[in-house]
């Protein structure tokens, strides 16, 4: 990557204690399918991943997630799956709450008028618990997990000895008037 360049993404984190859940669950997963277990602080969802990303442009990134009016939501996760080519297992909601859906959305449309160029796939919300699978991934549903989300951050990821390590560089609340 370019040292002009930074690889970011949009993302929503859990609070410290699902956190840690969500990591158990990861071990859990991690070793049953034989992958990489995501550790708990590099947990979160992802909203929106635009990648690498020249420095002097991070004035557009930062501009769109400004443009963006989301309101708070429960976020419940309750149903294990995976993404077999990607050799990923992961978390999500069974039912997404319209808020995160529209958060999504309005993220996507606001870094498109702010012209950043993002990975417009289909949003399958999911937190991803383990990398590498080596094992059919799981299948099936868990207690729920569940946080109270009311805000969003823009992450910065960084290639460590460990692997990949998120640093927030930004966090925008949710339910304030966009802009502020």
């Amino acid at each position: 990557m370019d040292s002009d360049a930074v690889r970011v993404f949009y993302a929503i984190v859990p609070p410290p204690g699902v956190a840690a859940s969500l990591a158990e669950l990861a071990k859990g997963i991690g070793q049953r399918v034989r992958a990489r277990a995501v550790r708990a602080g590099n947990i979160h969802l992802t909203l929106a991943f635009v990648g690498a990303w020249p420095l002097s442009g991070m004035p557009s990134v930062k501009a769109a997630a400004e443009a963006v009016h989301g309101e708070p939501f429960r976020l419940t996760l309750d149903t294990l799956g995976s993404f077999r080519r990607a050799g990923i297992a992961w978390v999500g909601p069974s039912h997404p709450p319209p808020q995160l859906v529209t958060l999504a959305t309005s993220l996507g449309e606001a870094l498109l008028a702010n012209d950043v160029t993002y990975d417009a796939r289909v949003f399958r919300p999911h937190v991803t618990l383990a990398r590498r699978l080596r094992a059919p991934g799981p299948d099936g549903t868990i207690d729920p997990l569940e946080w109270d989300v009311d805000a969003f951050s823009l992450m910065e990821s960084h290639t460590t000895a460990q692997g990949m390590c998120y640093e927030t560089l930004a966090t925008w609340p949710l339910g304030a008037p966009a802009g502020q």
